[in-house]
């Protein structure tokens, strides 16, 4: 990280709010652009600010700023995780939690937990991402919000996904859904405000392309069908998420041998993936290529890898 600045001499309400309003503006860059995009800025604005609970000792403002700059690292975070420094996001987090956790902020911690569990989850480590989702679930219970738990539970379904099991996974989805349908209306903290119908028809058709590809492939159609809606749904701000769900729709229509809809699907995808600074990006569409590359008398399957290896994605 970054060296701290100096500590000012008071710090105020505004000093707060403009913290609050630099990470949202952080975190939609993030969103649109990936994580590249910001990355830097991030790191350097959570060391600048980094002592300011050092003035502020006591009371709601403290609190408050307390959030502020454990979202502020969260975000931090993120977009390390998002860009392979995943050593440094680590770090980034352990200090968003153990702000978050001194500031009584169940919500915040829980969603701490549910991004160092993605992290987990991205490198194939799906135990180790469930117990970190479970912790995340007992945060989110604690706060009372019903959409912190409908993110912990997909993403549970997620991991039990990967492992193979089915029945866990769909019944983990199921109450991904009853939760997020009780959430109520209206505003949500920022570090959440992702996770919306689109987010949650995304993550369903990503549980359900992990099922096609390790236990059943009938799955696919399902697949589709929520991928397409996310597709669809996603606003621009969310263009990393719609190119993570083309590349998941590629997928299945590989799965399921509609090759010439692979590749068109696909090329959707590389061209939406061209404006993102992410290694994420390349790290899902790996997986397609190597999947299109068991086809190789297919000629669609065989356009799709190359053009995969052409945006730099080794098989």
């Amino acid at each position: 990280m970054a060296e701290p600045q100096r500590v000012p001499a008071h710090v105020g309400v505004e000093d707060v709010e403009r913290l609050e309003a630099e990470t949202e503006r952080l975190r939609e860059v993030d969103y649109r652009e990936g994580g590249g995009a910001c990355r830097d800025a991030a790191i350097a604005h959570a060391a600048r600010h980094d002592r300011l609970p050092d003035v502020v000792t006591a009371g709601p403002l403290r609190v408050r700023l307390l959030v502020a700059l454990a979202d502020l690292h969260n975000v931090a975070g993120w977009t390390c995780f998002d860009t392979g420094r995943e050593a440094l996001a680590a770090r980034h987090w352990d200090r968003a939690l153990d702000l978050a956790v001194e500031a009584g902020h169940h919500d915040l911690q829980a969603n701490i937990h549910y991004r160092v569990g993605r992290m987990r989850l991205h490198r194939g480590r799906r135990c180790e991402a469930s117990r970190e989702f479970a912790l995340g679930l007992v945060a989110a219970r604690r706060a009372g919000s019903a959409r912190a738990v409908a993110v912990l539970h997909a993403n549970q379904a997620w991991a039990r996904a990967g492992l193979g099991d089915r029945s866990g996974a769909l019944r983990l989805l199921h109450l991904a859904h009853d939760e997020f349908s009780r959430a109520p209306s209206g505003p949500v903290p920022g570090w959440v405000r992702f996770f919306d119908e689109p987010d949650l028809c995304g993550l369903t058709g990503v549980v359900l392309t992990e099922l096609a590809r390790t236990v059943d492939p009938a799955q696919t159609s399902a697949a589709i069908d929520s991928l397409t809606a996310a597709v669809a749904g996603y606003s621009e701000r969310m263009s990393r998420s719609r190119t993570f769900s083309l590349v998941a729709l590629a997928t299945n229509h590989l799965v399921d041998r509609d090759f010439d809809q692979a590749a068109e699907v696909g090329e959707r995808a590389l061209a939406a993936a061209g404006s993102l600074d992410s290694t994420r990006v390349a790290d899902r569409l790996r997986p397609l290529r190597r999947l299109a590359d068991r086809h190789p008398r297919e000629p669609h399957a065989r356009t799709l890898s190359d053009r995969i290896a052409a945006f730099g994605v080794p098989a």
